[in-house]
């Protein structure tokens, strides 16, 4: 009995190492397929930017009121509304190039002289776009004549699409030439694309000067506006290149 007991003793001790030798065994079997299938590779970032004709104006109107009642002040705000509809009208902007927010209105409270006062202030932000570059210092007179204080403009383009298509294409064409060329000074042969990471589009639409010189109407004086503008797109994209053994 005791000469089975110490056999069964030094049985459960060799158990742990017969273990630790199994698991060691798989461990470095799973592993090994891993650095089979690691590959060599080529990643290029890059970069295009299109500039395509500028032949839309895109501009924004802030429609505020300040009263002391909210009544009041909805009230003028709604008259400022009307003034505004009757201009884009008069300007024949067409309804499906006018988008707008609805009416904001928050109250304010101040204290002067310990006194508290109260106003009411609305906000509506309104934009508009147009291609008759012609009437775009005529449109912002007319909105200073008839109280509008906050606006600004900036230039669009209506090909923006085939400009993003254009970015798109050249920069895909110039990772593929900058890996030809990784590859060829490296002296490695590069494989197929494995990935393609790719961003959206940056488009850049350049300001406008808002200044409007009441005078500028009486005479044919030279503009900023006889000068082409562009609006510049640009794509990025990041590509990974395989290289063969």
């Amino acid at each position: 009995m005791n000469r089975f007991n110490n056999i069964y003793s030094k049985n459960i001790r060799l158990i742990p190492a017969i273990l630790f030798i199994i698991v060691g065994v798989n461990c470095s079997t799973m592993a090994q397929p891993v650095a089979e299938n690691s590959q060599r590779t080529i990643s290029i970032n890059m970069s295009a930017t299109e500039l395509i004709p500028a032949d839309l104006i895109i501009f924004s109107i802030n429609i505020n009121a300040e009263e002391k009642t909210p009544e009041a002040a909805f009230d003028t705000h709604k008259k400022r509304e009307a003034v505004l509809a009757s201009l884009l009208k008069e300007f024949d902007i067409k309804e499906e190039s006018i988008n707008f927010e609805p009416i904001r209105i928050n109250k304010r409270t101040n204290y002067n002289n310990r006194q508290e006062e109260v106003t009411v202030n609305t906000n509506q932000q309104v934009s508009v776009s147009f291609s008759d570059f012609e009437i775009y210092e005529k449109i912002q007179v007319s909105l200073i004549e008839n109280g509008f204080d906050s606006f600004n403009g900036s230039f669009s383009s209506s090909k923006l699409e085939e400009g993003k298509d254009k970015a798109l294409v050249s920069a895909i064409q110039k990772a593929k030439e900058r890996a030809a060329f990784i590859a060829e000074q490296s002296g490695v042969k590069l494989g197929e694309i494995t990935t393609i990471n790719y961003s959206e589009h940056q488009v850049n639409y350049p300001p406008m000067f808002m200044e409007a010189d009441m005078g500028r109407f009486k005479s044919e004086a030279p503009s900023m506006m006889d000068f082409a503008q562009t609006v510049s797109v640009t794509a990025n994209i990041s590509i990974v290149f395989q290289i063969e053994d």
